[in-house]
């Protein structure tokens, strides 16, 4: 009997790999419980798209009817571009609304001793290297051997990482301070907004055909997404964000992307 065809309706979970130094592969949703260390990215589609490359055309220039006429016709490789509807926006997927670049680290809690830090306007508030800043025991500012007074020259924003100068207090333009302080751990994130217009991610699909039950790994060793049209921030529906972009083709890769189907057959 004739085998019938199947009907293909997939489901599956899409995780994406922000590119590092070298061969470097980052998580975007890091995840120790995840099998593969790298928490699916919650999407709605994923789209393959392909725009075909120049035609080269060979014609007639016999005497006869066949003057004029195609003998000959090449069509040059074309370029493949993918697209993903994402529904959470971790860091990495928000740098890409940004269009920027995000850092990620792991600050344990500490202590700085005599940090020096500069005033550069008694107007604007001093940048200190670390948030969370602990209010016991109390942070020290000191100018040379001079220690300020908190309240009356200066305020610390605790949570920032601030310290403010307080008018009419003894901190002025150019004013070299130490400061001393303890802070807790915390994760920071830091996104450099405007630079990197695109961004180059490695995409694992592990996915199912919901009729037949088979299987399947996309993989898709290099993707350069950026946001394909606006998102509205302050929206009354949850963000939607839009990726695109080229696969481009790695010469250490035997293909643009692979798909690997696989069934376990019956004992």
């Amino acid at each position: 009997m004739a085998t019938q065809p199947k009907v293909r309706k997939f489901a599956g979970d899409l995780r994406l790999y922000e590119h590092g130094t070298g061969s470097d592969r980052i998580a975007v949703i890091p995840d120790a419980d995840d099998k593969f260390g790298n928490k699916p990215l919650e999407q709605s589609s994923l789209t393959f798209s392909y725009e075909a490359g120049d035609t080269t055309e060979i014609k007639s220039k016999r005497r006869d009817d066949r003057y004029g006429q195609i003998i000959h016709t090449d069509a040059n490789p074309g370029a493949t571009s993918i697209g993903i509807t994402a529904l959470e926006v971790p860091p990495a997927i928000l740098a890409r609304v940004l269009y920027g670049s995000a850092v990620t680290a792991l600050v344990a809690a500490g202590e700085v001793v005599d940090q020096v830090v500069t005033a550069h306007s008694k107007d604007a508030p001093i940048k200190l290297p670390h948030r969370f800043v602990m209010a016991v025991p109390a942070p020290v500012v000191k100018r040379g051997q001079q220690a300020l007074e908190a309240g009356t020259d200066y305020m610390i924003d605790n949570r920032q990482g601030m310290l403010i100068p307080k008018v009419g207090g003894d901190i002025a333009h150019g004013d070299v301070l130490a400061v001393s302080y303890t802070y807790d751990g915390y994760l920071h994130t830091a996104i450099n907004g405007g630079a990197v217009p695109n961004k180059p991610f490695t995409i694992l699909g592990d996915v199912q055909d919901r009729i037949s039950g088979e299987n399947g790994l996309l993989r898709i060793p290099q993707v350069n997404l950026t946001v394909d049209g606006d998102v509205d921030w302050f929206s009354d529906e949850p963000l939607q964000v839009t990726l695109t972009g080229p696969v481009i083709f790695r010469s250490e890769e035997d293909a643009l992307y692979t798909f690997e189907v696989y069934e376990q057959q019956a004992g």
